[in-house]
């Protein structure tokens, strides 16, 4: 009986095992293996073309730390994420609780709110730089002829002052239904009884808002605030296909400058020297959110 015992674990194991491999190999292909490539490769001159290489140690860390254009970049690069993901934030905690609430055709609006988020990001990319044509773009026509807002048409990613901004504004548009789905989400599994109390206690809309949504969202909120600082920090083609790193630098945030240290100046050693330093700084905002997960997670058990 013993025996039967053991040998139905040690075969349990090995199909666990064997369920597990296919998924833990596939990571090691696609994520460890091409980190371990790039750790080792910031530390030699690589040039892209070519493949030859030659051992520079630490050299590639200090020119690029040393470097005015990187710390430019990484000033682009937070700007670009604190520009979007406030006001995503904001937008989606106030779109999810219209969305939430008891109004005529809001399965609708909830399935047209999320095509943005749909929509590819060449062609979102494409369709924007159109919009913000100086001559034909529908935006300078708005403003000027039917708003009456501006006199004059603004070249937005001509100009080196209006081109992140731009951007930041095409990122709102398409990366907002992301945090609409997650609040949604939540504001589903409040509980009822929460509101039902608070209206025995005399509470107005305000108070329960404040002390029950936000409270119940809290953990939500960082979260997405996780995701999407690491997905916008790490962001690329967008950036990238609406300026291309232009005018004068002005959207070069470090992905565009990663891409065009490896692919214009043909050094992929300092492109993965770079590249590690954004790990070093992900790695730093991730340790930072957990932490206030962590401490939201217990207030409310408490």
């Amino acid at each position: 009986m013993f025996g039967i015992q053991l040998g139905k674990k040690w075969g349990d194991r090995i199909f666990a095992i064997g369920m597990v491999a296919p998924a833990f190999i596939l990571l090691i292909a696609l994520s460890v293996y091409p980190f371990l490539t790039a750790v080792q490769s910031s530390f030699f001159t690589i040039h892209t073309i070519t493949r030859v290489e030659s051992y520079v140690g630490v050299k590639n860390y200090i020119e690029a730390l040393t470097t005015p254009l990187f710390w430019q970049s990484l000033w682009r690069s937070i700007v670009w994420t604190v520009g979007g993901v406030i006001p995503q934030l904001i937008l989606g905690i106030v779109c999810s609780l219209v969305l939430h609430a008891e109004l005529k055709g809001r399965n609708l609006a909830r399935g047209i709110v999320l095509f943005p988020y749909l929509v590819p990001a060449i062609v979102a990319s494409i369709v924007w730089r159109f919009m913000f044509n100086p001559l034909t773009g529908v935006v300078n026509y708005v403003l000027v002829e039917v708003l009456h807002l501006l006199k004059e048409p603004i070249a937005w990613l001509s100009d080196p002052k209006m081109a992140m901004p731009a951007v930041i504004i095409v990122g709102i548009w398409k990366f907002v239904p992301f945090m609409i789905i997650l609040f949604l989400a939540r504001l589903q599994t409040t509980p009822l009884e929460l509101y039902d109390a608070a209206k025995v206690d005399g509470a107005n809309a305000w108070q329960e808002f404040w002390y029950i949504t936000i409270p119940w969202l809290k953990p939500t909120i960082i979260v997405a605030l996780l995701l999407r600082t690491i997905w916008l920090f790490n962001h690329f083609d967008m950036v990238y296909l609406m300026a291309f790193g232009g005018p004068m630098y002005a959207t070069t945030t470090l992905p565009v400058l990663i891409r065009n240290t490896a692919f214009a100046f043909m050094d992929m050693g300092k492109a993965a020297s770079i590249s590690m330093c954004m790990v070093v700084i992900l790695f730093s905002m991730t340790v930072f959110y957990t932490y206030f997960y962590g401490r939201a997670e217990e207030e409310l058990r408490y």
